[in-house]
């Protein structure tokens, strides 16, 4: 059997919400006000492994500053992920696009995009970058 690239445990009660442990983590999740849904999980999952792949695509050409990375997902037919990273400065054309590149080519994107759509929006100032 091979390593696994991750690895979860979930422990849930007779009532009350579901303990996840992730690593040395522990996340509650729960679907009233206990903690995030699972769905919020994986969208959350989606917008963080975006925001570090930015962060590096981003960092090569200096010190990027803050960014922020938005994800929904959106019930459809078809079910999409719409993802939405909203830079504080515009970037190249060229920079764009090979942002938006890198985060197809993303472990979670790759993993979703058999089963979802996602769509990517680079923005600065509220424009549509790609």
């Amino acid at each position: 059997m091979q390593m696994p690239l991750a690895a979860a445990q979930a422990r849930i009660a007779p009532s009350g919400p579901v303990v996840l442990g992730l690593g040395a983590h522990t996340v509650v999740v729960d679907h009233g006000d206990g903690g995030p849904t699972p769905l919020e999980l994986m969208t959350g999952a989606l917008a963080a492994c975006s925001a570090m792949t930015a962060r590096t695509h981003l960092a090569r050409d200096g010190d990027i500053g803050d960014l922020d990375v938005l994800v929904t997902l959106d019930a459809g037919p078809p079910t999409l992920f719409y993802r939405r990273v909203l830079l504080p400065w515009r970037l190249s054309t060229t920079d764009v696009h090979r942002l938006a590149d890198a985060l197809e080519r993303t472990e979670l994107t790759m993993l979703l995009r058999p089963s979802f759509q996602i769509r990517t929006a680079v923005e600065h100032a509220g424009d549509v970058l790609n």
